[in-house]
């Protein structure tokens, strides 16, 4: 199992850089093309109108972005999966209890009966008497 998980973190962390490097390498190929526009929703922007204030948005969304994957996401799958898990897991813990409760009560006379058995056929051991006692006594 260690080396299964290890291999999809190796796999994704290939895969996080191999996209790195392909937006760098279309980023560098746009900048390298003065005649090329990116569309967005139908209206044309050209490179050189990508000032400061694009970058801040593009900025403000990758932290937006983040935020959603390093919180938002871990707590739908804790409570989406593991709350109902535990909830089951509760559930039949109690049920489980609740069973052994009842056939505690059931078989109580019969557990009753075999302690007392158990006391009355046990073999009693009798102190025995220290020897340095029994020499000093005439």
């Amino acid at each position: 199992m260690k080396r299964f998980l290890k291999a999809i973190l190796l796999l994704s962390l290939l895969l996080t850089v191999l996209a790195v490097a392909g937006g760098f390498a279309i980023w560098h190929e746009l900048v390298a093309q003065p005649g090329i526009s990116v569309s967005v929703n139908g209206e044309d922007l050209g490179l050189h109108e990508l000032h400061a204030m694009h970058w801040s948005g593009l900025l403000f969304g990758g932290l937006v972005t983040a935020l959603v994957l390093l919180v938002v996401l871990p707590l739908a799958l804790v409570l989406g999966l593991g709350l109902p898990l535990l909830i089951v897991a509760s559930l039949l813990g109690v049920a489980l209890l609740a069973m052994v409760g009842v056939g505690g009560l059931l078989l109580s006379p019969l557990l009753l009966a075999g302690l007392l058995l158990w006391v009355l056929l046990r073999r009693r051991k009798t102190p025995e008497k220290p020897q340095g006692a029994a020499a000093a006594q005439p």
